[in-house]
């Protein structure tokens, strides 16, 4: 694992190669366990996809705690059209479980 030293060098580093860049997927930030679900629903997959989907799956199980009592199947269904929906559908309910 990393140092803090490393990770500040990383994000400079970053922050130079990409100065222009930012985060297209949108999100809470009072609930920022939200970009992280919405991080791995993009995963092949875009952003505007997955800025298509989350709204309604937040308003769905809107705390953490909802997620983590949600069927899988019924999260599947709202990501769907995400692609590899099965495998993100778990991953996000085991996720909100820990």
């Amino acid at each position: 694992m990393k140092d803090q030293k490393d990770i500040d060098a990383i994000i400079e580093e970053l922050k130079r190669l990409y100065p222009e860049a930012e985060c297209s997927l949108t999100f809470d930030p009072e609930k920022a366990y939200e970009l992280l679900f919405s991080v791995r629903l993009a995963a092949q997959c875009t952003d505007e996809r997955v800025n298509k989907v989350t709204p309604a799956l937040f308003a769905r199980f809107p705390t953490l705690a909802s997620l983590a009592q949600a069927d899988v199947a019924e999260v599947e269904q709202y990501i769907h059209s995400t692609g590899f929906f099965r495998a993100k559908a778990r991953d996000i309910v085991l996720a909100s479980q820990m």
